[in-house]
């Protein structure tokens, strides 16, 4: 079996052999020699590096997440009605509330919803406004955030025979639904055939557009920062 190279090898620190054992052992010596082996391992390190760095997003994911829902607990763990007339309590709900989705419009003239439609852009917001903000007695009051810092708001729901209580749920679902209710509304009080309608029609169809990602969600998303601000008052 040969024990000898053709041609000598030659290391780039300047040792030169025609030995195999010698060349061999020299390799495995030498720090300018960087074997497959080397290589592999250099590789492997790498790859290890970016394995930590990805998990430790995904454990900081998780954390934020594991955040989010135990303040959620915490906050459903809060008792929603007290039965009684104390009037401080911020649990109580008078009977006059309307439930949530239930609201009456009474007090909205006909005149007044085309004045807002007017105005497409700020028509369901302004609307909303003077269907939970401006009703008499305050009736339509069921929207509240109890605290700006989270991601929930309460809303006036049935009980148990014919009370009501407030009810946690999450900011994004309310805030769609009062778009959703509200806007619809509108759509129906809006003439086509008139120029204030057909604007108003025109910049729905904008929006729902833009539900479906047509714009990256950016001007439904709009509407919703702008009800957000109307109902956090």
């Amino acid at each position: 079996m040969p024990s000898q190279y053709k041609q000598a090898r030659i290391c780039e620190c300047g040792y030169e052999t025609i030995w195999m054992p010698n060349w061999s052992s020299h390799k495995k010596r030498c720090k300018l020699v960087v074997t497959g082996d080397k290589e592999r391992i250099a590789s492997l390190e790498k790859d290890k590096e970016d394995l930590k760095e990805q998990l430790s997003a995904k454990d900081e994911q998780i954390k934020e997440k594991d955040d989010q829902i135990k303040e959620l607990i915490k906050v459903a763990k809060k008792p929603r009605t007290v039965n009684n007339t104390n009037t401080t309590n911020k649990y109580v709900v008078e009977q006059k509330i309307n439930v949530f989705g239930k609201e009456s419009i009474e007090h909205i003239s006909h005149e007044q919803i085309q004045a807002l439609l007017a105005d497409p852009v700020n028509a369901v917001t302004q609307f909303i406004k003077l269907k939970h903000r401006r009703a008499p007695d305050g009736v339509n009051h069921n929207v509240r955030v109890p605290n700006q810092k989270r991601a929930i708001y309460q809303v006036v729901v049935a009980g148990e025979g014919e009370e009501k209580e407030w009810e946690n749920k999450a900011k994004g679902e309310v805030l769609e639904q009062l778009y959703d209710d509200n806007s619809g509304h509108l759509e129906a009080e809006a003439d086509e055939e008139t120029r204030v309608g057909s604007e108003f029609l025109d910049h729905q169809d904008k929006v729902k557009a833009s539900v479906e990602g047509g714009d990256g969600g950016r001007r439904y998303k709009e509407q919703l920062d702008k009800i957000h601000c109307v109902m956090s008052i």
